[in-house]
């Protein structure tokens, strides 16, 4: 039997009212988890995060998870205000085994908007198993703005660079409509061909025909 985990750790600054929606946002969740019943938001939680059924105050925060019925960022929180810098706090989260992009990133857009208008917030997480399995092993990337939420994959991230790298092979190998054989290089040919002047195909003493076709008589 093998273990799949989501694992991420990062930081960032915030103002103290942003980290007050945020920890009003963690003992929700903690209620919501115990299976317990939080008590009422507070009027700033409510305007972040406005009621989508109109008879449940805590929808709108709920609704910011993969699965309303399990409200769970997976993460253990940290927060304080750094020495040299009393006026901003600092927020941790952090976790080995179940990190969830998609409720953190919404937690920030949500709660740090004074925040994220000064400039975006990201973090980077890694998929692991305890086995090698195939497939088991990834990550990727969340960047925060004041206007939304952008993720990457690395999954998607490698099919990128690969099906660059396919198209750039193809282009090469059809370079002016030729297949090169790589013993004799295509630049190397039409040198030879130029008798010494590169700006020249046919060269002197050649017909046309004779200087369009490469050595190894492959034209596509």
């Amino acid at each position: 039997m093998a273990d799949s985990y989501v694992q991420g750790s990062f930081s960032f600054n915030c103002t103290h009212a942003e980290l007050a929606l945020i920890e009003e946002a963690f003992e929700a969740s903690y209620a919501f988890m115990a299976e317990d019943t939080p008590s009422d938001p507070s009027p700033e939680f409510l305007a972040v995060f406005p009621p989508v059924k109109p008879d449940d105050p805590w929808s709108g925060f709920l609704a910011i998870f993969p699965d309303p019925d399990f409200p769970d960022f997976g993460v253990e929180f940290e927060a304080g205000n750094a020495c040299d810098h009393p006026e901003v706090s600092t927020v941790i989260l952090y976790s080995t085994t179940d990190f969830q992009p998609d409720a953190l990133a919404q937690l920030i857009r949500h709660c740090c908007q004074d925040t994220l208008r000064q400039a975006p917030i990201g973090f980077e997480w890694a998929c692991t198993c305890s086995r090698p399995k195939l497939g088991e092993f990834g990550g990727g990337a969340c960047a925060i703005s004041a206007g939304g939420i952008a993720f990457k994959t690395t999954g998607a991230m490698l099919s990128d660079m690969l099906s660059q790298k396919s198209h750039a092979a193809s282009a090469a190998e059809s370079r002016n409509g030729w297949s090169e054989d790589p013993d004799y290089p295509l630049a190397d040919w039409q040198a030879e061909v130029a008798d010494g002047d590169p700006g020249s195909a046919t060269g002197p003493g050649l017909p046309r025909a004779a200087a369009d076709t490469p050595p190894n008589g492959r034209i596509r």
